[in-house]
């Protein structure tokens, strides 16, 4: 999406002249990214290249609290370099270099905070061909050079036309690159319905269909590859949105099992999420300068039906009110894990296995093959 501005304004108050958050977008001027406290000038056009907002029930405001204070800088707060990326909860602007390396030291942190990555690790990097996974498949990249690792690429095409077709391509493409081997698999050949076939059928709740049959999908294929770990692309976002999700939905043993299952079972391959204190903006952003093609739109058509999309929009305007929110919210999160995790450990937790597919499960049937009996 392309903007031409009226008159010599700061981006900042463009975007918010067209009530958009920042924390919901890119945005580049002849290709390059630009922080948002930049100044533009009459009539120069800037694009968004990354965009995932839902228009406020309000009318558009001027800035307010931090970004009514925020004063652009021409040089990276590490170097000369013009940056890229304003980084409000740090009042600090960054050039791709010191960017790059600062999102690369957050991604090793988090996987030696959380013990994540051991040495000789085999690790299925679950690739969509979106920006998530696209900025995971380089931070691990990166991540190889200290803690040598086995990697390979798990993407699941899930058929929805228009939108995981390119990314597909992309993907392939990249793993190509980087020389690292991938495998493809398709909702058609595992489940025998692609999505756009289940939203034909009038399924109101298609992200719980998609999720939950990718994450079928993944821990099987992973399983057979041999695989230690999978690697999926959540970032803050997602953890500040999945426990605002847990907490509106009353799901308590959701916060004691996000970071590892509460019962050891062979057949379930644990999940990691290298990116997770991370916010989504910076994943977008960094998969951009790693060359990362973004569409107009950048989501699913079916994801704005989903509650998690009206969740994502409130925090992103928090965020941009008092950067750093979404960080508390999923300090929060691990509080309240730690004390839920040790409410139950003295019950008798079981997982059995589903007795239509064999997958681990902690009905009878698991919930995947209730979604496909029930289509």
């Amino acid at each position: 999406m392309k903007i031409a501005s009226s008159s010599e304004m700061s981006l900042i108050e463009l975007l918010h002249e067209l009530g958009i958050t920042a924390e919901a977008v890119l945005v580049s001027i002849d290709g390059k990214l630009i922080p948002e406290t930049a100044t533009i000038h009459e009539g120069q056009e800037v694009e968004i290249i990354y965009y995932k907002h839902v228009p406020p029930l309000s009318s558009p405001q001027e800035p307010r609290g931090h970004w009514k204070r925020a004063e652009y800088s021409s040089t990276c707060a590490n170097c000369q370099s013009a940056p890229v990326i304003y980084l409000a909860y740090a009042n600090q602007h960054l050039c791709p270099k010191h960017f790059k390396e600062l999102f690369e030291k957050r991604v090793k942190r988090s996987i030696r905070e959380y013990n994540m990555l051991t040495k000789g690790d085999r690790v299925g990097v679950a690739l969509s061909g979106g920006k998530d996974s696209y900025a995971l498949l380089h931070a691990l990249s990166a991540v190889k050079e200290s803690l040598p690792f086995e990697m390979v690429a798990l993407t699941v095409d899930e058929g929805i036309p228009g939108y995981r077709d390119k990314a597909i391509q992309n993907a392939k493409k990249r793993c190509k690159e980087l020389e690292i081997q991938q495998h493809v698999y398709t909702f058609r050949e595992e489940h025998g319905k692609t999505i756009a076939e289940i939203a034909k059928e009038g399924k109101e709740n298609l992200c719980s269909y998609c999720g939950v049959l990718r994450r079928k999908i993944l821990n099987s294929k992973a399983r057979e590859l041999g695989m230690d770990k999978v690697a999926i692309g959540h970032n803050l976002d997602d953890v500040a949105q999945t426990a605002m999700l847990n907490l509106i939905r009353n799901e308590p043993l959701r916060f004691a099992r996000f970071n590892e299952p509460l019962i050891e079972n062979e057949k379930l391959i644990p999940r990691i999420r290298p990116l997770r204190d991370i916010r989504e903006k910076e994943v977008a952003a960094y998969a951009f300068l790693h060359g990362h093609e973004y569409d107009s739109g950048c989501c699913c058509p079916h994801a704005t039906s989903a509650l998690r999309w009206s969740v994502r929009h409130e925090l992103n305007s928090l965020e941009d009110q008092y950067p750093g929110t979404k960080s508390k919210i999923a300090s929060s999160f691990n509080t309240l894990q730690a004390i839920v995790k040790d409410s139950v450990k003295d019950k008798k937790l079981k997982l059995k296995e589903c007795s239509e597919c064999g997958e681990p499960s902690s009905d009878e049937v698991c919930m995947g093959c209730k979604m496909l009996s029930d289509l």
